[in-house]
């Protein structure tokens, strides 16, 4: 299993804090420009990109609906991207509850990298 420089862990964290504020765009700017170069930094970015766009829907449908369930959708959100800032820091597993829109190309990734899933 290849670890992950700490610059690479560092870039992940920052790209998911960035996400809570500006949503969908900076993992799909990470997926897009990495997805050639660096393993760990596309599947990172990949995942955060099909976990967001699991919840843009909801958000939408969240708006028919009274302003608590927006807000406690946002909040599941907060939490679900912080636990993988934690849990990438230690270099444990984590796993975001999305919709596998972009698939890997890679079949063994876990292998790999096994804390991406």
């Amino acid at each position: 299993m290849n670890k992950p420089l700490k610059k690479e862990i560092f870039s992940v964290q920052l790209m998911l804090v960035v996400s809570l504020l500006l949503g969908v765009i900076p993992p799909l700017i990470m997926f897009l420009m990495t997805r050639k170069k660096n393993l760990y930094y596309c599947e990172s970015s990949r995942k955060a990109l099909n976990f967001h766009l699991t919840i843009f829907p909801l958000f939408i449908i969240s708006s028919l609906l009274p302003a608590w369930v927006k807000y406690a959708l946002l909040a599941i959100e907060t939490l679900i991207i912080m636990y993988a800032i934690i849990r990438i820091a230690f270099q444990k597993t984590y796993y975001y509850p999305a919709i596998p829109y972009i698939k890997s190309k890679e079949e063994n990734i876990e292998k790999r990298y096994s804390h991406v899933r």
